[in-house]
């Protein structure tokens, strides 16, 4: 059985095979990060009341026509692979594995997969064929005539003898597609997954691979925040590449940050770039683009885009008003940030929505694919545009609050915009200082953090305190400074 990933990192570094055993979800439906922000382990008692819907492949096999979906560079050919080579070596099936990258015509294509011998063979006979069709989106066909063509021939066969498996990313799968396999299979028998991020055993498996100090490796990127680019194997690459050159990762949280989801933001795939799938936009002009998105989403409460056009909101039973903003609502003008300009249009925002920074929300919809990602970018869109810090506030502080406290939605979102704006970390410190130890307080100037202190100290509000004690304690270790002992020794002493 396969059952291992390879990456090849940018400094030529030699294959790994790691043993990682992953989860799928149904589209549309949320998993818990409730690991420190991994994947919790779905193998151990009760984790299943934790993420019910999780399930390995092996609990796939039964399906007719399974439609399997990921972000880029999530793994989902490796998983595939495990997938056909466990039907036909563990279960001894037949399968007919084939690569939809690599066609230029569709009679090549078409002559290579339906005049093959294995599909001939199956066509004339009465056995159960298992067909394991990867690489939609790779393909040197554009996607909308390889899923004509197969959609044309698929209603020829005899589909109740046929496992139907097909791999794609999650933003280029076609809906017309879709609509054609429920119409053949019906739509009980249509199933589409989602692959499910990384869990921290398997993100200690592969420091392990690489030589690295397991525990220090973690332990870094628990105390960086960059629980949310180690969880999955594209940023997982970038950070062990990082942390083989140094040792540890950049002192500034922003900058790790910044390099991680951009790198999520790079065409990563040699088959794609082959085929001419580089898109019109650098992984910056997308970054920028995305953080355009993040401000919207954040600060609006709307966390999933729709791409349908031809929806009307007002009409549509599908549109879901307290979740749901129209793509059509964030095309506008032109976005300029550093050296990079970019006219935000309806293919700019398209584009940046196929990168590793969204997932798919249901069909046409598309939301982060961590929330960490929206915040770090919503906050960098302001800081960006050198929003005036009282229209910064303005977004941050609710409304209806008299002692002016934070939105708690936006608490993470404030913290970032703290650690990029001196002059946001000084207000908050007035409004709720224990914000600010969500923030890279742990970087900023030992003054900074001895004031902080003292605020902290004199929190009058007793509810406060005990969130403080309750909630904010792993992160006191931020607060570190030379004249810390002489600042807590009167507290500490005074009975």
């Amino acid at each position: 059985m396969r059952n291992n990933t390879v990456w090849n990192n940018d400094v030529e570094m030699e294959q790994q095979k790691y043993n990682w055993k992953r989860y799928w979800y149904p589209r549309g439906s949320s998993i818990q990060l409730s690991d420190g922000g991994y994947l919790y382990k779905p193998d151990i008692a009760w984790s299943h009341l934790v993420n019910p819907a999780l399930v390995t492949w092996e609990a796939l096999t039964d399906v007719p026509c399974l439609v399997l979906l990921g972000e880029p560079g999530i793994g989902k050919t490796r998983e595939m692979g495990n997938f056909e080579a466990f039907m036909r070596n563990t279960v001894g099936a037949p399968t007919l594995w084939f690569d939809l990258k690599g066609y230029q015509t569709d009679f090549l294509l078409q002559e290579e997969l339906f005049q093959s011998s294995s599909f001939q063979s199956w066509l004339v006979g009465t056995h159960q064929l298992h067909l394991f069709l990867d690489g939609l989106d790779e393909g040197l066909l554009t996607i909308s005539v390889l899923a004509s063509l197969l959609a044309r021939h698929l209603q020829k066969y005899p589909i109740s003898r046929l496992r139907f498996r097909i791999a794609c990313r999650t933003a280029d799968w076609p809906n017309a597609l879709e609509e054609t396999l429920r119409q053949l299979w019906n739509e009980e028998k249509v199933a589409v997954y989602q692959l499910a991020h990384l869990r921290r055993e398997d993100v200690a498996e592969a420091a392990a691979a690489q030589k690295l100090d397991v525990e220090h490796f973690l332990s870094e990127v628990d105390l960086k925040g960059a629980v949310p680019l180690a969880s999955k194997p594209l940023t997982l690459r970038f950070l062990l590449n990082v942390y083989r050159k140094s040792g540890t990762f950049p002192s500034n949280q922003e900058t790790l940050y910044y390099e991680g989801l951009l790198s999520l933001c790079k065409e990563q795939n040699p088959y794609r770039q082959s085929a001419g799938f580089r898109g019109n936009l650098s992984s910056e002009q997308r970054l920028i683009v995305a953080s355009r998105i993040a401000a919207v989403t954040v600060f609006t409460n709307h966390p999933v885009v729709r791409t349908d056009r031809g929806v009307d909101k007002d009409d549509s039973e599908s549109y879901d008003s307290a979740s749901d903003i129209m793509l059509r609502e964030l095309e506008s003008g032109r976005e300029h940030i550093h050296e990079y300009e970019v006219i935000v249009d309806e293919k700019a925002l398209e584009e940046t929505l196929n990168t590793g920074l969204f997932i798919s929300r249901g069909s046409e919809r598309f939301g982060w694919a961590h929330r960490t990602y929206a915040e770090f970018l919503a906050a960098w869109y302001l800081v960006q545009h050198t929003m005036p810090l009282s229209q910064i506030m303005s977004l941050l502080v609710h409304p209806g609050e008299l002692e002016k406290r934070f939105v708690p939605q936006l608490y993470e979102t404030a913290a970032w915009i703290a650690t990029m704006r001196p002059d946001v970390f000084d207000q908050i410190m007035h409004v709720e200082p224990e914000v600010l130890l969500r923030s890279d307080v742990a970087t900023a100037e030992e003054s900074d953090r001895a004031a902080l202190v003292e605020t902290l100290l004199h929190l009058q509000d007793d509810a406060r305190q005990v969130r403080l004690h309750h909630n904010l304690s792993s992160f006191y270790w931020k607060l570190d400074h030379p004249g810390l002992f002489s600042q807590l020794s009167p507290s500490i002493q005074d009975c």
